[in-house]
């Protein structure tokens, strides 16, 4: 029996805010890339991850809000990282979006988010913020933003 597959009644209460502290390490599995070419000195574009996958219906919702998401989070990259089964952005959406491997995607949410995990959840790991636990909406990244900053004074 893995962590994914344990009834999350009997793993006690969840431990979410220890997967924060440890946004702090580099996440496997995802590429370095940048949403645009960067000027010479420009940092690269900091990731967006959102976790989900194809059983969860809010997780869905998410993925189709994608475009409207992909939008808000510029200049920031959304890297899509469900733990079922590969996901890819849509056809409108390639070179915009990228995919985590599902083996990376099921050890981030173990390793970042701690046992018994709840999907869909975001995490914007350049920017040192506690994880975002629910379906992520475009207007949601500002605030999302904004805690972050107030989170590192």
């Amino acid at each position: 029996m893995t962590l994914l597959s344990t009834p999350i009644n009997r793993l006690g209460p969840p431990c979410w805010w220890a997967g924060a502290l440890a946004i702090l390490a580099a996440i496997p599995g995802v590429p370095a890339v940048s949403a645009a070419a960067p000027s010479p000195g420009a940092a690269e574009a900091d990731r967006i991850v959102l976790l989900g996958a194809h059983w969860c219906a809010p997780c869905m919702t998410e993925y189709a809000n994608l475009p409207a998401l992909v939008r808000a989070a510029a200049p920031d990259r959304i890297v899509l990282a469900w733990i079922d089964r590969p996901v890819v952005a849509p056809a409108t959406l390639q070179g915009q979006v990228d995919s985590m491997p599902v083996a990376a995607a099921r050890d981030l949410a173990e390793k970042r988010l701690g046992v018994g995990f709840g999907l869909p959840a975001a995490l914007a790991p350049v920017r040192l913020c506690l994880p975002w636990r629910g379906p992520l909406r475009p207007a949601d990244i500002a605030r999302w933003r904004d805690s972050c900053a107030a989170w590192r004074r």
